[in-house]
């Protein structure tokens, strides 16, 4: 069984913790009074075990790391001793302030991202109406005031696969095989991707690819096993006398990353890319985004594309189909490939056309005959009726 990789110790940092049972920021400056921290403790320690949250299950420890840092900062920088006694109003104005950027961060630039304190904000208090609701107290709603629809989409760096291939020709044996099946597959990183060893690979002799066996154990959202369109041969000569229970990644992480880096500035400059980013802020995560634009004008249905991804909602396709700028629905332009085409197209219709008007004239025609044969023969009938009247009166 692979263990899930954790390559920034989120873990140990999250287990720490709780021996301390202490609440610290990351900049070491603690002002938290003794009523917020217990409050704290005790909603961190839920959201661990998956009690009073709203959605089910436990938090990752990446996502346990996260809310501690985050909810420090928030009830540190409120100012308000005990944050129950906490009224709409000055939880507004606060949050309006981050926001505006009069509240900014430690090297004082202004918060990008206020939605995502506000939402970390927003758990915690449904967190403590559920768990005062317990003892039969109705506590208000003091976050209904917080706006939370006007989220910045995430922006990323964005590259093409003919922008990877530059970036290729520079890169040393071992990162050219990791890029390439980066954005092959759009594996999550450093997660799935650190997690994967060697035997995870299924050579398919008949289809001569490999599918990637990506587990449930360390797999963000389910399991799945996916094909390596373009990387598997890359993966073949890779694997080749390797150990089946060895890691796949066999570098260190940070320096990994530093080298990704500096090759791509080299190959692309630094340039900023469609997805608001500029190249020389690229990281691993970077690849799925690319791959996901990828692959998906080329996979025939969602289904099929969210599954390679590891995706249960639809909302990330709606975000990558915007970025490239594709259409809901199919125009006769969408059918026009090109002015060949387009022209081949008409004059088909024009044949066709005259095929048509062809065997108009054809049936106009046996029309007009059917209609002289039917006048001969009333005309038969006619005289045939007077020469048996005259027979009869001759009899």
């Amino acid at each position: 069984m692979n263990e899930k990789a954790d390559p920034f110790k989120h873990k140990q940092r999250w287990n720490e913790w709780k021996k301390k049972k202490c609440l610290y920021t990351r900049y070491g400056n603690n002002s938290l009074s003794l009523i917020n921290k217990d409050l704290i403790i005790e909603y961190l320690l839920d959201m661990e075990a998956g009690y009073n949250v709203g959605r089910k299950g436990r938090r990752s420890y990446i996502r346990l790391n996260t809310i501690r840092q985050r909810i420090t900062w928030i009830l540190e920088n409120m100012g308000i001793d005990d944050i129950t006694k906490a009224a709409r109003r000055q939880v507004l104005d606060f949050f309006n302030k981050m926001g505006s950027g009069a509240v900014r961060r430690k090297d004082g630039k202004k918060y990008n991202s206020t939605i995502d304190y506000i939402n970390i904000f927003k758990a915690f208090w449904h967190w403590y109406q559920k768990k005062e609701r317990e003892n039969d107290n109705i506590v208000k709603d003091i976050t209904i005031d917080l706006d939370t629809a006007n989220k910045k989409e995430n922006e990323f760096v964005y590259f093409r696969i003919d922008d990877l291939r530059k970036v290729i020709n520079r890169c040393k044996y071992e990162y050219r095989v990791y890029l390439w099946f980066l954005f092959d597959s759009g594996i999550r990183s450093p997660t799935e991707f650190l997690s994967l060893k060697n035997k995870d690979f299924h050579w398919l002799e008949d289809k001569q690819i490999y599918e990637l066996d990506i587990k449930d154990e360390y797999a963000k959202t389910f399991g799945r096993k996916i094909k390596l369109i373009l990387s598997s041969d890359l993966i073949k000569e890779f694997l080749r006398e390797k150990n089946p229970d060895e890691s796949f990644f066999n570098m260190d992480w940070q320096s990994f990353t530093k080298y990704i880096k500096r090759v791509f500035v080299k190959a692309l400059g630094n340039k900023t890319t469609m997805a608001g980013k500029k190249i020389k802020e690229i990281r691993p995560y970077d690849f799925r985004h690319s791959s996901a634009c990828y692959w998906l004008i080329r996979y025939k249905n969602e289904s099929a594309f969210k599954y390679r991804f590891g995706w249960k909602e639809n909302k990330m396709i709606h975000y990558y189909t915007k970025l490239l700028g594709m259409k809901d629905t199919i125009t006769q332009e969408d059918i026009l490939v090109d002015s060949d085409a387009k022209s081949r197209l008409e004059k088909e219709l024009e044949r066709q056309k005259k095929h048509n008007a062809l065997i108009e004239d054809k049936l106009k025609a046996q029309d007009n005959q059917m209609e002289r044969i039917n006048k001969i023969l009333a005309s038969i009938q006619i005289d045939q009726r007077i020469l048996d009247k005259q027979k009869a009166v001759s009899l």
